[in-house]
């Protein structure tokens, strides 16, 4: 199935520069994963840089490649454009072709491909990875790839985030929340979780703003 991609009209337009610093009718704004990655430390890292001691930044590196060529090559796709040969490793390929059959499968519509989204509400912007429409839903949907080896916190968090702000920007209800989970150790693994907790979420994104906060102004004894 080819998934229509089709433009939806912004009632915010933030803008993000190549430093992926937000802002709106020229007023700065929080970065989501800026916020999100200061004020987070994920424990399952804090173990894997313990157990992988001086191979640490390798694997890292490798971790990022994989990471940045599958959102890559699936924002291409979901674009509707045509995949160019990439240099990819095939089991990096399996991956990919999994990511493609889960958005034609899945997505009757797609209205926006790492566009940014805003609130001005509550200052902050970010940019998600998809945004549409699933197969016989009526709700909006939130899509975020992830290539970690589990769903964490600060993903829940981050989509909690996007979704409030996609509803001020395209003046829609409040969207349903996917993180799809690719693993680069299992190629041609797809996880999709769906998020439900949306209040929960929120709440605790809105506790990392506030924490975020009080780390930039600082706090003097």
């Amino acid at each position: 199935m080819s998934t229509p991609t089709m433009a939806k009209p912004r009632l915010l337009v933030p803008v993000r520069d190549d430093s992926h610093r937000y802002t709106l009718d020229g007023r700065p704004l929080l970065g989501v994963t800026s916020v999100i990655h200061t004020v987070l430390r994920s424990p399952q890292l804090e173990e894997w840089f313990k157990r992988t001691g001086m191979q640490a930044d390798v694997i890292r590196d490798e971790a990022a490649a994989f990471g940045s060529s599958i959102h890559s090559a699936l924002a291409a796709h979901a674009r509707g454009e045509r995949l160019l040969p990439l240099d990819l490793p095939p089991e990096w390929w399996k991956t990919v072709e999994a990511g493609r059959r889960w958005i034609d499968e899945n997505l009757d519509e797609i209205y926006a491909v790492e566009e940014t989204v805003a609130s001005a509400r509550y200052g902050y912007a970010g940019t998600p990875d998809l945004y549409g429409r699933r197969v016989g839903r009526k709700l909006p949907v939130l899509v975020d790839f992830k290539t970690t080896r589990d769903l964490y916190w600060s993903h829940r968090f981050q989509l909690s985030a996007y979704r409030k702000a996609a509803a001020e920007t395209y003046g829609d209800r409040p969207a349903e929340r996917i993180v799809l989970l690719f693993s680069k150790d299992e190629p041609g693994k797809v996880t999709p979780h769906i998020l439900t907790h949306h209040d929960a979420d929120f709440a605790g994104w809105g506790y990392c703003l506030g924490l975020y906060g009080v780390m930039a102004t600082g706090v003097k004894s």
